[in-house]
């Protein structure tokens, strides 16, 4: 019986090293095309964007690194939410990464939400004190439950290290400094007009607002120009009253900070409709809130064009 118990015990112990090890020092594997430490292992970037897979869809690096002076690259995970970008953004920043201009996914429906990790490939580019903080920020406001620790912690990305040569060749086969190299094509308008709308929420998160709080807070200790960007959207969202009244309250709470700003660098708001963009040209996207990548080009000639106007 003692020996089955000690048996017990030691695979116990066993299996919490490997789950401190994946969580702490996962981080360290060979960077891909993709993600935070890909970034950081550049040491510096001139323009950072940092958003959700409306940046991943909707930014051409290929423009981007024609269009803008210095390098650029492009931080995406699905579902990113202000209060996730700000931890990410001081992460890369504590980590040694040097970058002049900032660019932040201004997408309504990601400020309305509870804070949750959506895309759980952001663990892997962590070390164990971020995810520490993750969860704690995910439990306060979300109320998650054991299972989802177990997830968060345990048997997320379990698949992609047993599998990391491969997967790590795929990424990068598919990415260039954190851009998509995937080409989406566009739908028809009707395609585009069977599709459903995303609904209402209760406004936003006062949690994501404060994820763009600690953005500029963030820009303004570390000397940069600030942008926030809208990325376009088919005509049919800007005839939606819940995307509208959402993308009002952020436009509100993103120009209360540029009032308060104090930064030595730019701070600038550039939604869709300051651009010569047309959403009503199904061709641009793939469906209602992501640009094909037709759509993709153009709107990224487009941001060059009005980001070099200022200086």
């Amino acid at each position: 019986m003692k020996r089955i118990l000690l048996t017990i015990a030691g695979a116990l112990l066993a299996a919490l090293l490997l789950v401190l090890v994946k969580n702490e020092y996962a981080r360290l594997l060979p960077v891909s095309t993709y993600g935070m430490q890909a970034a950081i292992a550049q040491g510096e970037t001139e323009n950072l964007f940092i958003g959700s897979s409306m940046f991943r869809q909707g930014l051409s690096i290929d423009v981007l690194e024609e269009g803008l002076p210095g390098s650029s690259y492009i931080l995406s995970y699905n579902g990113n939410q202000p209060a996730l970008m700000a931890m990410e953004l001081e992460y890369m920043l504590e980590e040694g990464l040097e970058v002049k201009s900032l660019y932040i996914d201004l997408y309504p429906y990601t400020a309305a939400a509870d804070p949750w990790l959506s895309d759980t490939k952001l663990l892997l580019d962590t070390d164990l004190d971020f995810k520490l903080r993750a969860w704690e920020l995910m439990r306060r406001s979300s109320g998650a439950s054991f299972s989802d620790f177990y997830e968060f912690f345990v048997t997320a990305n379990n698949e992609q290290l047993l599998t990391y040569p491969v997967n790590n060749a795929l990424v990068s086969s598919q990415f260039r400094n954190g851009g998509t190299l995937l080409e989406q094509a566009g739908r028809t308008r009707e395609e585009l007009y069977a599709l459903g709308t995303l609904g209402s929420r209760d406004g936003l998160n006062e949690a994501q607002v404060e994820g763009y709080r600690r953005l500029a807070a963030l820009a303004e200790e570390y000397d940069l120009n600030l942008y926030f960007l809208e990325t376009p959207k088919y005509e049919r969202m800007y005839a939606d009253e819940d995307y509208l009244e959402l993308y009002g309250l952020c436009l509100e709470t993103v120009r209360g900070l540029e009032k308060e700003w104090n930064g030595k660098g730019s701070f600038r708001i550039i939604c869709a409709e300051d651009l010569d963009f047309d959403s009503s040209d199904a061709g641009n996207f793939q469906d209602l809130i992501h640009l094909s990548a037709a759509g993709r080009t153009e709107y990224t000639r487009l941001l060059c064009g009005a980001v070099k106007s200022e200086e």
